[in-house]
């Protein structure tokens, strides 16, 4: 099979924490050092620019492997929808970024840091390199999470502990409007209808629904623990202008 035909093929086997998985989460660590290197050579226009850039770079990534599911008749409404937290971020990526805002930043923050990094370390993802869902996949959970480290330090727009309450009760209304939305089309966005097919940290929560509850009480530990770093750093409010 040709590299192109791999590209957009759907067949080709992931498994979580083997080879391929490996390679990602090492590219990935590699992205992150490039993204500490530009916080600390860059000004602040240069960063701006590199911030834009990414978030371009994400919005890009989504459409263009949308429209490669929309062309083969593989897009399915149950599923691909950009409503996932991690995809609706994605989407929004230039909107959100753009002109980077402490009160918008931790609140995605927050939910990156605690949902995107688990969906890296258990991938809810079937097929493998080199298919373009493999590189969908990684770019925007990747991308998101080098998107959102590099905002806080290199403008300096350090979470407070305030935002864990601000994004537990945000997260909530959006879910209840997403559950609404599962029902009303037979869909499990967000996980809220049934745990996600390959193994992943709710596997250890109980059934529906209690895995719910218990997720919503491990998110808001885990939000507490990525505020911890954060505790002692002087912060500010003030948006950073182009």
């Amino acid at each position: 099979m040709a590299l192109w035909q791999q590209f957009l093929s759907v067949e080709i086997e992931f498994h979580s924490f083997g080879g391929q998985h490996i390679g990602a989460l090492t590219a990935f660590a590699l992205c992150m050092l490039a993204t500490v290197w530009c916080i600390r050579h860059f000004d602040e226009r240069q960063n701006l620019l590199f911030s834009r850039a990414v978030s371009i770079v994400l919005v890009i990534t989504v459409v263009i492997f949308s429209a490669i599911k929309i062309y083969f008749d593989r897009f399915n409404l149950l599923i691909d929808l950009p409503i996932s937290l991690c995809n609706l971020f994605a989407v929004l990526a230039p909107l959100l970024f753009w002109r980077p805002n402490q009160r918008r930043l931790e609140v995605i923050y927050y939910l990156v840091m605690a949902g995107t990094l688990q969906a890296m370390l258990t991938p809810d993802l079937y097929v493998g390199f080199p298919s373009n869902e493999f590189f969908k996949y990684w770019i925007v959970h990747g991308g998101l999470v080098v998107l959102v480290v590099h905002n806080i330090f290199a403008f300096q727009m350090y979470p407070r502990f305030k935002g864990v309450v601000i994004t537990f009760a945000w997260v909530n209304v959006y879910s209840v409007a997403l559950y609404g939305l599962n029902l009303a089309m037979n869909a499990n966005y967000f996980y809220l209808v049934s745990k996600p097919g390959n193994a992943s940290i709710l596997d250890l929560f109980g059934p529906w629904p209690l895995y719910i509850l218990v997720a919503e009480m491990v998110a808001m530990v885990f939000f507490a623990l990525f505020y911890l770093p954060f505790m002692f750093i002087k912060k500010t409010d003030q948006p950073i202008r182009a």
